[in-house]
């Protein structure tokens, strides 16, 4: 097997369980990985906040790849280390096309020092989703008079809820409309009700965030290994040494990678790290 010195790994769907829990099993194959030499960078669609303590329960001291590659963040100081906003005009143009379908945007900056992750229009028809949402992140969020001038900084990703129906009926819709000027991602977290989209700029993946990471750690792509579950996995997965499917991934995120390794609930990232490691 060629030698891999780093190991890119999403959360949620892949390093956790379908119960969002970090098994002990795949704790401890993080650890011994980690002993050996190997370089991890958590690579997440979720927040900063969130994501951090996984990685302080791992002793992950790398920087974290959050927002699907639109923000990464120094574990040890908080500072920003990249940040890839969505243009002032695109977010108009985005918030107005989620309105003209009755959609309720949440936008998300990067004010973790604020102790504040997103916002959301005050007069927001706010859905059984949204509401699962923000009950689950109390505190973590405001309600400003506008998306468009009442944010604290510039926008990162801008996310809505829905039914699956409604958001594969629009995906195409607004691709065409912003014509590659943001990304895309249809997703699902198995903590929160319904479907959601996210978008970032047309610049930012995990791919490209960890791109910058490999230049300052003099490691080369081939020495990569990503290991992924879902859409926004995939630009990772293909660039990678060794792109690795979860056994739970959908069809089109398997098709995009190397080799498929066992479910989140069959411990998969853990015999993938086993496997690495000369130990199965």
């Amino acid at each position: 097997m060629p030698k891999y010195r780093l190991l890119a790994i999403d959360i949620d769907g892949t390093l956790l369980d379908s119960a969002s829990q970090l098994r002990p099993s795949v704790r401890d194959a993080l650890r011994r990985a980690v002993a050996a030499g190997l370089r991890i960078v958590l690579c997440t669609g979720r927040r900063y906040r969130t994501a951090l303590p996984i990685a302080e329960e791992l002793g992950l001291a790398l920087p974290i790849i959050c927002h699907s590659g639109a923000l990464v963040k120094d574990t040890a100081t908080h500072a920003t280390v990249l940040a890839r906003h969505i243009e002032a005009d695109v977010l108009r143009l985005l918030l107005d096309f989620l309105d003209e379908f009755g959609l309720v945007p949440m936008v998300y900056t990067d004010t973790f020092e604020r102790r504040v992750d997103f916002f959301l229009r005050r007069d927001a028809p706010l859905t059984h989703y949204h509401t699962d949402y923000l009950l689950k992140n109390d505190g973590s969020y405001r309600f400003v008079a506008s998306l468009r001038d009442g944010l604290p900084g510039p926008a990162l990703q801008v996310c809505t809820f829905a039914d699956l129906p409604t958001l594969e009926r629009i995906r195409p819709l607004l691709r065409q409309r912003l014509a590659g000027r943001t990304t895309c991602h249809l997703l699902s977290s198995a903590k929160y009700l319904g479907n959601f989209l996210e978008f970032q700029t047309g610049a930012a993946s995990k791919w490209a965030a960890l791109a910058e990471l490999l230049g300052a750690f003099r490691v080369a792509p081939h020495e990569v290994v990503a290991i992924g579950d879902d859409e926004n996995d995939v630009s990772m997965l293909r660039a990678a040494g060794l792109g690795i499917a979860m056994g739970n991934a959908a069809y089109h995120v398997k098709s995009a990678a190397h080799i498929v390794a066992p479910s989140n609930d069959e411990d998969g990232v853990a015999r993938v790290v086993d496997k690495l490691l000369g130990n199965a």
